[in-house]
This record gives C-alpha cells, structure tokens and sequence, in this order.
C-alpha cells in the first residue's frame, strides 16, 4: 500500500468545515508467551468527519497500515466498529481484522 503524503496533506486539510485533519502516534509492545517481542510504531494521519466516521493511514515499523471506522452514541448505548489493515515485510500477506464493539453505560 503506498500513501502520498502531499495527497493526504491536500485532503486533510482542506477548507471543510464540517470535518477535521489529525496526526496520531501509537505505540504497541507485543508478548508471546509473557516474553517482549520487538516493538512496533505506528504514525498515521488521519481525517475525522461529521458523520462520527474516520479514515487513517501511514507508517508503521516494517510497513504501512490503514484504519477506518466508526462510532455513534445513542442513549446509554455505544457501538464502535473499525477495519484495520497492515502491510510489513516481515510477512508475505496483508493482515487485517475487522473489530466491533458494543457498550451500555449504567447511570446518567
């Protein structure tokens, strides 16, 4: 997967009001077994809309990875999903899931 950096820049950041650019860094410290395998970055650029959904993508160590989602609110209730994707070069295959989460919230 290849991201062009002045197309995502243009993209981000453009005059549209109703939604927002962002720059996000994450860190992930793998086990196997409790032992610490090597640890992966991720550093991604991001777009948030309106409509309670996003997209990012960027580097990340070995690779690149892209991750869209959503999530909305109603009442006591919570549903969040997202797709993520990578691509490294430690593997021959591009890993992804896709991950949903559902929480109700006791009290006001």
């Amino acid at each position: 997967m290849i991201v062009t950096l002045p197309l995502w820049l243009a993209f981000l950041f453009s005059t549209r009001t109703e939604a927002s650019g962002y720059a996000s860094y994450k860190h992930e410290l793998p086990l196997a077994d409790y032992k610490l395998q090597a640890d992966i970055n991720h550093l991604r650029i991001g777009y948030r809309f309106d409509n309670r959904m996003y997209i990012e993508a960027g580097a990340m160590t070995g690779g690149t990875g892209i991750e869209m989602g959503y999530k909305f609110k109603k009442g006591n209730w919570i549903v969040k999903g997202k797709f993520e994707g990578t691509d490294t070069t430690q593997r021959d295959y591009f890993k992804s899931k896709v991950e949903t989460e559902i929480i109700y919230t006791f009290g006001g």
